[in-house]
């Protein structure tokens, strides 16, 4: 196990940012003080020359609470490395993150159907737009973007591989059925920006799978057969999103494109602010999890956010929110992550493998829908996630081995 992890590059990136951001927790710049029924942010002594954060209590963010999430991730990533070593328990992996997709979709469409207004049932939520086990509609939707990449992935390598081996049946219906469920599922749970990747995601997974049925050959089985199977599971889908009432869903998302409501809008007002912030942290960064302790300052600064007043403890805008937590350091760390992923994925060609471009696909989508929410704010996402990078990029060396072989 050891010379495997000593090898991997990802544990001493990993290990070098978890360094950045305890240097943050103990170099605070800022301390959180309440003042009357408010509160605010006291410059304090500190070391000028190293990354900087804020002192603030546990449960309220900050670098330590990060450093938690953070080493959750990496250990995660470490972990599957050097244990799921085989095709099989990768596989495996993948069928539990698509029935744990399948599991939420059905509860939180459960709870459109049945709800009483209260999260579980019983639990009062704090943020009354919850869905399924999530507090936040728009990450139940996020984190079921990434089971529905992976199902759908399963869906095209089960039945590509019953191709290869003539076989009567496999399970590529039940996994396409699976998919059928979660999307229906994005659609109910109203979150406009989740549910147009998800259009986009599908839509690109069909295109590729219609030229793909076009201009395969050497099979004894007719593209037209797999064609009406996907129009057929495609009415399926329509009835379920008639049964659930899902004209809400393209009534918001209409209004959201439309911009009848200010909510892209003020997203756009915060992310002009949150520039003027990088611009000034650049270099350092102001420490994980410490954003919305300083963003008001840069808040008051756009007359736009001043007359729609709201505590932003996000920037709804991951893409930016990361370096201005992190630094270029941060930045620096998570391109040579991602950078290591991607190239060892094109050394072994995961386009011509269905399971790893469909994830690939649909990773890379959630990082476009990060420009306008934050969803890796969320540590349930952040960490399947990264634990799908990596677990991707072996089941493609794998898979390539195997067919070389």
């Amino acid at each position: 196990m050891w010379p495997r992890l000593l090898r991997f590059p990802l544990f001493w990136l990993g290990l070098a940012l978890l360094g950045y951001v305890t240097t943050q927790g103990l170099n605070p710049a800022w301390a959180y003080e309440r003042v009357g029924n408010g509160w605010r942010m006291q410059g304090i002594p500190h070391v000028t020359w190293l990354p900087a954060g804020v002192d603030v209590a546990f449960e309220q963010w900050g670098p330590w609470r990060m450093l938690v999430i953070y080493g959750a991730a990496w250990l995660t990533v470490c972990a599957i490395w050097v244990g799921f070593a085989r095709r099989r328990s990768l596989q495996m992996l993948f069928i539990v993150i698509a029935s744990n997709g399948l599991l939420l979709a059905g509860f939180g469409i459960a709870q459109r159907m049945l709800g009483n207004g209260k999260l579980f049932w019983f639990y009062d939520s704090p943020n009354a737009q919850f869905f399924s086990s999530f507090i936040y509609k728009n990450h139940g939707s996020a984190y079921l973007l990434l089971t529905l990449a992976v199902t759908c992935g399963l869906a095209a390598w089960y039945y590509l591989r019953g191709l290869r081996r003539m076989e009567k049946s496999n399970p590529s219906g039940v996994f396409t059925f699976f998919a059928t469920c979660i999307a229906v599922a994005i659609l109910t749970s109203y979150a406009r920006g989740a549910t147009f990747i998800m259009l986009v995601f599908l839509a690109i997974c069909v295109v590729v799978f219609i030229a793909h049925q076009l201009l395969m050959k050497n099979t004894t089985r007719k593209p037209i057969v797999a064609i009406v199977l996907l129009l057929v599971f495609g009415f399926f889908l329509k009835t379920g999103m008639e049964a659930l009432n899902t004209g809400e869903a393209w009534s918001r998302l209409k209004s959201g494109l439309t911009r009848q409501d200010l909510s892209l809008e003020s997203r756009e007002w915060a992310t002009a602010s949150a520039t003027e912030m990088l611009k000034e942290h650049w270099q350092t960064g102001v420490g994980a999890g410490s954003f919305r302790f300083l963003f008001p300052i840069y808040q008051h600064r756009n007359p736009k956010l001043i007359s729609t007043p709201m505590f932003w403890e996000h920037a709804h805008n991951d893409v930016l929110q990361l370096p201005i937590e992190l630094g270029l350091f941060g930045v620096v760390v998570i391109a040579g992550c991602a950078g290591y992923l991607v190239l060892s994925l094109s050394r072994s060609f995961f386009w011509e493998n269905p399971l790893s471009g469909c994830t690939v696909l649909g990773t890379s989508l959630l990082v476009v829908y990060g420009w306008w929410d934050f969803p890796f704010q969320c540590p349930a996402i952040l960490i399947t996630w990264c634990a799908l990078g990596v677990a991707i990029t072996s089941w493609t060396k794998l898979e390539e081995m195997n067919v070389r072989g």
